[in-house]
Order: C-alpha cells, then structure tokens, then sequence
C-alpha cells in the first residue's frame, strides 16, 4: 500500500513520531488512537488548500506508515488481534524474511515475544511493527500469569538492546531503529510492570481533533454542495462537536442528514449523540411556560429571598434559550445552568435546588444530591468517578458519573461544597469548561444538559456573645452574623467566597468560571418568619386532614406565642422554624390524637400550648 500525501503540515503528534524513529526504538500512542484523521490531497501544483481538494479519512496505522515510509522503512507490520496474524504494509514487495512471520500465528504471549525479537533484531532497511491493543496483552487490573510477565519483560529488555539498522532513507539522516510501536487509549490501563519509564520508550499523546481539524473532516459530509456552502456546513458542523471526536463528527453529520436537520440545528445531532437525548428539553414548551411563571413559584418554596430568586430565575432563563457560556468561545459544551448559593444555614439554600429540580424536571422531581462534606478524604474523587484499573470499586463506576449517565439531563446538588477535598475541585474545573468528565473505565459523560447547583456558607460566624448576639472570630477576616445588614451580608460573603478560591485553594481560574451564577441568601428576617411560620402551620393542617380526615384550625393567640417563640431563635434560620412547629406542635398533638382518636370528619381546634424544650403540652378542643 502506498502512503497517503497530506496537503498539510503533519499534526504535531505524528511529527514527534517521526523525530522519534532515529532516537527511540519504542514508541507508546496514547489518548485519542481509536479515530480517523483526514488526508487532503490536493491538485498538482497547488501551494495552498482549496475547496477542490479532497478530503480522505483514514486511521491511525496509515499515519504511522505515512510518517516511517519516508524514513525509508521497508515494510510496517500490525498485530491483528482478531486473527491473531500480522497484517503487512510495504511499498514494494515486504523483505523476504518476513515471510515466516506473515504465516505464523501469534495468539500466546510467547508466541508475541517471538515476533518482536524478530522484529527488534533485524538489520536490513528498517520496519515497524504496531501493536493496537496494548493494554489487552497484560492488563493492568489483576495478577499477571508467568507468560505475561515474561512478555513485558522481553519489551523492556529488547528495548535496551536494540540496535540501529542500515536504513535506506536519506543518506544525511540518522539511522532509525526497527521500531516497537505500542498503542493504547489510556496510560493507566497498563499494568505497572509496562515499560513505561523506560528511557528507550517515547510516549507521544494523541490528542481530540481541533476545530479546524473537524472542519477539514466534515466537509466529506458534504461533498455535493457547492463550495461556499460546503465550507460554511463543515464549519457549522464542527462549531457543535466540541471536543468530539473525527468519527463523532461523521456520526454527527449522518444522524443530521438522516433527519433533514438544517445547519442550525447540527447541535440536535450533537445532542443525541453525546446523551442520547433527540430532543432539547431546555427548549419544550412545557418548560418555558413553567420558567415565565418561575418568580412566583420560587418564591412560594424560598420565602423570603426575593432579590436571589430573582437571579436565579435570570440563569433559568439562560438556560432555557441555550445561552449559558455564550460570552465564552472556548468551550460549547458547558452545563446548561450553574448556580452558586451562599448564605448561612437554614435560609433555603437546598430548598431552592429542590424547587428547580422540580421546575426543570417535573413535580415530583429532586436534585442528584451529593453532600461534598462526604468527599474530604484524599481519594473521595474516586466515588464521584470511579476507581482507575486494578482498584477495589472499578467495576462499579462513579456515584456521579453514573447518575448523569443514567439521567442525561439532572438536576445536581454540590450541598457545602467548601468541605470537599481539594482534588475534587479539579473534576468541577473540568465540568464547568468542558462540560465532560471520563469516568475511571475511561467512558466519557457528558454534562451539556445538567443544571449544576452549588451551596456553601462560607463566611458565616457560628460563635456567639455571652448577651446571645453573635460575633466575628477574634482573628482573621469578619464574618456575618444575624445582625449584620443585607447588603453587608452580600459583600462579606463574596469576600469569603473569593478569598477560599484565590488564597485557601489557590484557584482563581475556579472561581472565574463560576462568573455571576454566585447568589447570596440573606438571613431570615423578623417580617419575613410570619410568613415561613404560617407555612408550616398549613402543611402540619394539611398533613392531619390526609391521614386522619380532621380539619385542624389554630386560634390566634396560639399563633402568636409561636411566633413570640419563633423569633428568638431566629438566628438558626428557617429549618429552626419548622423544628419548632415540629417540637411545640406536632408532637404534642400527635400525642393527643392517638390518645383521643377523634372521629373523622371532625374539627380540632388548638386553643393552648404550654411547656418548655423537650416538655410541650397542647390544648385541644
């Protein structure tokens, strides 16, 4: 087979191949080896690239003989692991001593390390020998069996004794070795004992194609348009497939043309293939109606939080219209929706997760929670995404890249994120700019539907004065308590907020992607509990005529001492009310309906309460 020509510069990562061949006689791929790479042949005589030109696909051996063939290799051979047999590529006819090889069967270890030490020794004109599937020779999770072992170890050592050949390339070039070409998806799969540290080894990644690179390959989908609009289709095409692959770009542009879609829909394509989902939900009637309606019903879940609903239903909003991340061109892909809650315990933060997973999702809908005070360990990244190779919990995935792979589009909740172990802030630098993590098993998920919450209360002070008011800590930045004002509040938290990312994790560029999704929550104020108060007094009342079909009213001065109550533990925000209604309410009258066992249809009037914590007494009528 003769080598294809490009029309363009090699990619850098074929190029180091080639600088490689005189200096390494064993070269490791890695990374994105599995795809195609377009070839552009252009018309004779043409210095530049025209729309005219043609455009092949090809993979990666045909790279990799494209670049030996004009080091003057003789022939390359590839293990094929479907028929155990060594393919042959050569310009002429392969050397007359690679006949036994092309007839043998290689299906043992043993019978693998026979070839490279055939390979490895020869001294005519060079070749090269790929072996596709590295990581299936000696796999790195489990114990290695005494012919594995012994195959590695022939590697390693072959690698050291190999010798330059006499070539007959360029007589000004540097003799190359007979070349070991080893190909793996991802470093880690390779059990320990690879030689991957080898100084005789060159490990040279191969990385997605760039935007241009896609450009090149999707004009093959559109070959029977005329120029301007194929180039204009291919750019559209590879505007949508961020960070996708080449044969992703091709599938991409099949399922698109399979359903009509014109070029401003190529994302819909996009879509179904990296989540499967053939529809936008973001963009369903259902939900726009429900995100017009949104203010309200936000603030109906978070009452009091007016000025945070507000900015919460702008980022809805965003969302909705597929403008998250649009002022950044870098990456596409970006999650739908992030927002950043940060406020003092009790006030709604979680709550408002809730009520958008509900918006978003459906009624009866809630958020993938994932408490990050869970993940302080040094190695809690591994639940979220898995263990790599070899460790215990490989096979089981990751906690969070399971549930976006189950449920493309979700609702997330990072609940005190600031607890979380340094490392995981790494895998939330790579869901907020590229919209994707890789799971331990290598399986790439995307995030490019999820709406990602996060909530922390950095910055609140949880020490107390003696008289029952609170205070900053005696040293260090101040911190916000119940008495501080609204807008200190905001100021003292975004303080906090930028100082944990800039100075206690150093990472500023963390912090930056989280642009102006950070939404403070204020404390609960006095004119505000009323209204939380009388909530939980509806739903205690809604519960008991449910269970018990009686009708429960309150008597003022009933709710009024509550209230009294109420407001001197306000400084525990929200959550304190409802364990108050729960305390002085709940559990009295629960006593008082199993004891009486009322009949139902009846009305249950609670004209008292009396006691103290742990003592409560009720006085029903």
């Amino acid at each position: 087979m003769t080598a294809p020509e490009y029309g363009y510069a090699l990619p850098a990562w074929a190029r180091e191949i080639e600088l490689s061949l005189p200096l390494h006689p064993q070269i490791l791929l890695s990374g994105n080896v599995r795809d195609l790479y377009p070839v552009v042949t252009r018309k004779p005589g043409d210095a530049e690239p025209g729309e005219d030109d043609t455009v092949d696909l090809v993979e990666l051996p045909d790279i990799v003989w494209t670049v030996v063939s004009r080091r003057g290799y003789a022939a390359m051979l590839v293990l094929n692991p479907v028929t155990a047999k060594v393919d042959v590529r050569a310009d002429d006819q392969p050397p007359e001593w690679m006949a036994p090889l092309l007839s043998s069967t290689y299906d043992t270890p043993a019978a693998i390390g026979d070839l490279l030490v055939q390979v490895v020794q020869n001294r005519d004109a060079p070749v090269a020998l790929i072996l596709p599937y590295t990581a299936r020779l000696a796999p790195a999770d489990g114990l290695l069996d005494p012919a594995d072992r012994a195959l590695l170890t022939r590697a390693e050592v072959l690698g050291h004794q190999a010798a330059p050949t006499r070539g007959h390339g360029p007589a000004s070039a540097m003799a190359p070795f007979n070349t070991l070409v080893w190909v793996c998806e991802r470093q880690e799969e390779l059990h320990p004992l690879f030689p991957i540290g080898s100084p005789m080894l060159r490990v040279v990644p191969v990385p997605r194609p760039t935007l241009d690179v896609r450009a090149t390959a999707a004009r093959i989908l559109f070959t029977a348009a005329a120029p301007d609009d194929r180039r204009a289709r291919a750019h559209a095409m590879a505007e949508v497939t961020h960070d996708m692959t080449v044969r992703d770009v091709i599938a991409c542009g099949r399922l698109a043309r399979d359903r009509g879609l014109p070029a401003d829909r190529y994302a819909d394509a996009a879509r179904l293939l990296q989540v499967g989902i053939t529809d936008d939900p973001w963009s369903a009637e259902r939900l726009r109606q429900k995100i017009s309606t949104a203010e309200e019903y936000l603030n109906q879940r978070v009452v009091g939080q007016e000025r945070a609903v507000r900015k919460a239903v702008d980022i809805l909003i965003r969302s909705a219209v597929g403008l998250n991340g649009a002022h950044a061109s870098s990456s596409p892909n970006r999650p739908r929706g992030v927002l950043f809650l940060a406020g003092p315990t009790g006030v709604g933060k979680t709550e408002m997760a809730k009520a958008i997973a509900s918006l978003v999702l459906g009624e009866d809908a809630k958020p993938h929670r994932f408490d990050m005070s869970e993940f302080r360990a040094d190695e809690a990244h591994q639940r979220l995404i898995g263990a790599p190779p070899g460790y215990v919990g490989y096979a089981a995935g990751g906690e969070l890249t399971n549930a976006v792979r189950a449920n493309p589009v979700s609702v997330l909740l990072f609940d005190e994120i600031d607890k979380a172990h340094p490392r995981i802030f790494d895998l939330f630098l790579q869901i907020l700019e590229d919209g994707r993590l890789t799971d331990g098993r290598g399986a790439t998920v995307y995030f490019t539907e999820c709406f990602l919450v996060f909530t922390s209360n950095l910055g609140v002070s949880d020490s107390k004065n003696p008289d029952g008011g609170d205070a900053p800590p005696a040293a260090g930045p101040p911190a916000v308590s119940y008495h501080t004002q609204p807008a200190q509040v905001e100021q003292l938290l975004r303080d906090a907020f930028t100082r944990f990312f800039n100075q206690t994790l150093g990472r500023p560029e963390l912090r930056n992607r989280f642009g102006d999704s950070y939404v403070v929550l204020d404390y609960i104020r006095p004119h505000v509990a009323p209204l939380i108060l009388a909530k939980a007094l509806r739903s205690v009342a809604a519960r008991v005529a449910h269970a018990h079909d009686l009708r429960l009213e309150i008597r003022p001065d009933v709710e009024a001492k509550l209230s009294d109550i109420m407001l001197e533990r306000l400084a525990d925000g929200g959550r304190a009310i409802g364990t108050l209604v729960e305390t002085v309410v709940v559990n009295p009258l629960g006593r008082w309906i199993f004891d009486k066992a009322p009949v139902p249809g009846s009305v249950i009037t609670l004209t008292s309460i009396a006691g103290s914590d742990g003592d409560w007494r009720v006085e029903v009528s």
